[in-house]
């Protein structure tokens, strides 16, 4: 998010049943130092917002003694971000919340929040996803990534990823849950946590492209559940017309599913870098700041892919 964007930041909380996202809510709702929410939520029984943090309830809008706010999911989630946006000034008065969270079901998928959140004109005018923090169960991550897709999509969509219950694993355990995690996401910073024990400050303005740490060069990361971390890299200058037309090929391509896709390239006669963003099948495609960086890099994150097709796609679009 630059400095002169004036949209409101979202925080996405997702993680599998049990990961510890409302021990994690508790927290960011109870730090001093957190900035003022607006927490979404499904229902306010299964999150579990602690009890002496309610200081008044109106309709489906709970304010909280911070000056947070919590608010009810009913009926799509577009039409309840809308709602929130706009009775923000008008419904807190001297509490105007800085952020919004919104925690997902334990059993979502983030790809359809953060496409509402990108491809919805309104509300891409007034809100930018700032991060997507997935929680995961040390002890139990590696069971769930083998046999539900959904736990699969919460670490692959994940712009930080948060181990916690770490109290609860042997050490071989948890190397096996860290090399779970990393097969399936290897740019997403990782934290070992026990009772979601995490800065605040670690979890919002999430820096969301982080491409020099990644060290898979062109090799292919991939994992049993079938999910792969791909870079792609290169020294060349790319042909940006070319690498539009084939991102947009990607994005849509039957058989291949993207869950992230970032880059950072230098592209011919761009004064500036490109960078480049998908998410499910939303795609965009932009300049950055500063200079083009001497190599670009491209890495995705997803299911299907053919690394030898996608090698081919790359270095055609190289001048």
């Amino acid at each position: 998010m630059g400095k002169n964007d004036t949209r409101l930041p979202v925080t996405l909380l997702a993680g599998f049943l049990g990961s510890g996202k409302t021990t994690l809510l508790n927290r960011i709702l109870t730090d001093p130092g957190s900035p003022r929410c607006a927490v979404l939520v499904n229902e306010f029984g299964d999150v579990g917002i602690d009890g002496k943090l309610v200081v008044a309830a109106e309709d489906d809008l709970i304010e909280l003694q911070n000056g947070c706010v919590c608010c009810t999911v009913r009926g799509d989630l577009q039409r309840s971000l809308g709602d929130l946006v706009r009775r923000r000034g008008r419904i807190l008065g001297r509490a105007k919340f800085d952020r919004i969270v919104i925690e997902a079901s334990g059993l979502a998928s983030p790809g359809p929040i953060a496409q509402t959140l990108e491809v919805d004109g309104n509300l891409a005018d007034a809100l930018v996803l700032d991060g997507i923090v997935t929680l995961a169960h040390s002890a139990k991550i590696v069971e769930q990534l083998q046999s539900y897709p959904e736990a699969r999509d919460q670490i692959g969509y994940a712009d930080l990823v948060v181990l916690n219950h770490a109290d609860r694993s042997a050490p071989q355990t948890m190397e096996e849950a860290v090399a779970a995690v990393l097969a399936i996401n290897a740019l997403a910073p990782l934290h070992q946590t026990t009772r979601a024990e995490i800065s605040t400050a670690n979890l919002f303005g999430i820096e969301r492209v982080d491409l020099a740490g990644i060290e898979v060069g062109n090799r292919q990361h991939s994992h049993s559940v079938d999910v792969t971390t791909m870079a792609l890299r290169s020294e060349r200058p790319l042909d940006l017309h070319k690498l539009k037309m084939w991102l947009r090929f990607l994005s849509t391509r039957q058989g291949a599913e993207i869950l992230r896709l970032k880059g950072i390239l230098r592209c011919e006669d761009q004064a500036a870098p490109v960078v480049v963003q998908a998410v499910y099948q939303w795609l965009e495609i932009g300049p950055g700041t500063g200079e083009p960086p001497l190599e670009s890099c491209l890495v995705l994150i997803g299911k299907g892919f053919d690394h030898d097709e996608f090698e081919r796609g790359w270095q055609a679009c190289q001048v």
